[in-house]
């Protein structure tokens, strides 16, 4: 029900209105019937009232008076005038308080229902838009720390004009001391969960003056927003002193966080501290020289405190460098020498420690790297394409740190398969040399020279290759195969010793006679009666 308030100076009409209309099913609540503007005034300042309907000419205060007063006063309120005369001048003022109908004496009270239906319409359209007023306010009121950490964030990393900072600020209750800033980023391990953040906010708020802000960016790493409130007219001396104290300070906080985070024993905490900028048109400066060194941090794979000043002077990584260091753990690769291929990665990630890497460079040169290593061990036949031993692994370039023990991982099984290679090409040539052999030892002009020809092999990496594989030199083996056939010669044969000795390849029969002895502990003639036996 809205509640409305009747006003009019003659009883009659008063108690003629009160009677004639249906209040209730219209809508409304006749509040009170009065007699003047006075007693109206006084009525709204302890009772609600949603509409007033009242007689212009009244002694006190009169119809136009009391709506100048409801106007000023309640302007929420809803005012009807009635008039016995029709003159344009009361209309003509009663527009300037807004009042909302103005009607004509007598009026009846079908007359008068029309007109209460048509506002009790406006009234329900204007409830509606306060309700849904007070709704949106309600929402704005819970989204407020959102929105205020939003200006904050769209502030310092440059997304606001200066123009528009300073209308906001005001409304977003930032306290701006137009002195220092300095802008710090903290790197949370990824594990935490909401709240292990809120232990840490808490933890710094200790640290904080009230003028300092703390606030999540999209990555949701913690943002530290530090001010100090002197500088501007003061001599340059003063300002750096200034400066330091800040910085100080900024190291002070993120100490206190390093600890704090360190102490629960969890993973990498990475810090970067931006430098301390005099203007606030500049703190963008400040928010990427802290982004910077904390993807620094990130990129080394450690945990630590880093100022945008330890790494601006640092060269960043030479191309042509590079891939001259690449190129030397390829042909490490290639000679075998894993202590050589050691010592060439060590030298890569080396290089990579001492100079300026973005977390974008790093991914770049550690993904090209793994690319050259793939291309490598595709060339030498080391992979297939189900082959899963050495995988892209995009997650191991996350920092130079798990990067390098990936590489010294890759290179291992790498260099594994080499050998493994080798190991069986020089089984099967050494397989090969033992069927030469055998199909050619009978030859009394059969050398060491013939069967390095046949192998494409030199004579030292033959018989190395041979003593390897067999344990045996080649004329060794060469004569083991001749007195071994002698044998079978001499147990399944009647042919004299010289002739058996021919056949086997000795050109000088009394020499083997003497090999023959040497390898079996017996002539030939010996051998053959203890077969006999």
């Amino acid at each position: 029900m809205y509640r409305l308030v009747f006003v009019d100076d003659e009883s009659i009409i008063r108690e003629g209105i009160s009677s004639c209309i249906a209040w209730e099913p219209l809508g409304f609540s006749l509040a009170a019937l009065l007699e003047n503007g006075q007693q109206a005034i006084e009525y709204l300042r302890t009772h609600p009232v949603d509409i007033v309907i009242s007689d212009i000419k009244m002694p006190k205060i009169d119809g136009l008076e009391l709506s100048r007063l409801i106007h000023e006063q309640y302007p929420q309120i809803m005012v009807l005038l009635l008039s016995g005369h029709d003159d344009f001048e009361y209309a003509q003022e009663a527009l300037k308080y807004q009042v909302n109908e103005f009607l004509l004496k007598p009026i009846t009270a079908d007359e008068l229902t029309e007109v209460l239906k048509r506002v009790r319409g406006q009234l329900d359209t204007q409830r509606q838009d306060l309700d849904l007023q007070a709704e949106l306010q309600e929402k704005l009121e819970a989204s407020f720390p959102l929105l205020r950490e939003r200006f904050l964030y769209r502030m310092i990393s440059g997304r606001l004009e200066a123009s528009d900072i300073a209308q906001r600020k005001s409304y977003f209750q930032w306290e701006d001391l137009h002195g220092l800033y300095q802008i710090a980023v903290i790197r949370i391990p990824p594990s935490w969960d909401q709240l292990d953040r809120l232990s840490l906010a808490e933890h710094m708020k200790g640290y904080l003056l009230p003028a300092d802000e703390l606030l999540s960016n999209r990555e949701e790493n913690i943002v530290l927003i530090l001010q100090d409130p002197v500088c501007g007219s003061e001599d340059p001396q003063t300002c750096r002193a200034y400066s330091t104290r800040v910085k100080q300070r900024g190291y002070e906080i993120a100490r206190s966080v390093f600890s704090f985070i360190s102490k629960r024993g969890e993973e990498q905490v990475s810090i970067g501290c931006g430098e301390v900028v005099t203007d606030l048109s500049h703190i963008v400066i400040s928010y990427r020289g802290a982004l910077s060194a904390v993807d620094y941090v990130q990129v080394l794979g450690t945990s630590r405190i880093l100022h945008i000043s330890e790494i601006r002077n640092r060269q960043t990584v030479s191309p042509e460098r590079f891939n001259l260091l690449l190129c030397g753990l390829i042909d490490q690769l290639k000679t075998g020498s894993r202590d050589a291929t050691r010592t060439a990665l060590e030298e890569i990630f080396s290089y990579f420690e001492l100079h300026y890497l973005t977390l974008h460079e790093a991914s770049f040169y550690l993904i090209r790297m793994h690319a050259r290593l793939q291309d490598f061990a595709q060339e030498m036949n080391l992979i297939t394409e189900e082959d899963e031993s050495i995988p892209y692994q995009t997650d191991y370039f996350v920092s130079i740190n798990q990067a390098k023990g990936f590489f010294t991982r890759t290179i291992t099984t790498i260099e594994d398969r080499i050998e493994a290679k080798r190991h069986d090409n020089t089984a099967s040539r050494m397989d090969k040399a033992r069927t030469i052999i055998d199909a050619r030892f009978t030859e009394k002009d059969f050398s060491l020279q013939d069967i390095c020809d046949e192998l494409f092999l030199s004579t030292s990496q033959f018989s190395y290759l041979f003593k390897e594989a067999t344990g045996s030199t080649f004329v060794e083996y060469l004569t083991g195969r001749r007195i071994e056939q002698a044998k079978v010669h001499l147990k399944n044969s009647s042919l004299k010793a010289y002739e058996i000795a021919e056949l086997v390849g000795f050109s000088d029969p009394r020499y083997f006679s003497l090999i023959f002895k040497r390898l079996t502990g017996r002539t030939p003639l010996e051998y053959r009666r203890s077969l006999g036996a």
